[in-house]
């Protein structure tokens, strides 16, 4: 019996095998999984190419991207600054009014 993950290495480590399987008939796939022992589910997923689901069925975790940008010290941030003296001006037309 083999599971999910070793069937996706062995397809995509042998070249030979892969062309076979996905180039060829997708019935030629189908009695590959058939015989791996992979679940339906997995197999139904494997066979529409539904990478989420099969995901899901896997446990993996989704993919996030979380990005920390760093100021460029060499270049100051001019938009604070204008809306600093924006607001002083303001500030100091109702004072006069």
């Amino acid at each position: 019996m083999m599971g999910v993950i070793e069937f996706l290495d062995q397809l995509g480590s042998n070249a030979r095998l892969r062309e076979r399987l996905l180039a060829g008939a997708p019935a030629e796939l189908e009695r590959a999984l058939a015989t791996s022992g992979i679940s339906p589910e997995l197999r139904s997923a494997l066979l529409a190419g539904d990478e989420l689901r099969l995901g899901e069925l896997l446990g993996a975790q989704p993919i996030v991207c979380c990005l920390i940008v760093k100021p460029d010290p060499a270049q100051p941030d001019d938009d604070d600054d204008e809306e600093e003296e924006e607001d002083e001006e303001e500030e100091t037309d109702k004072a006069f009014v």
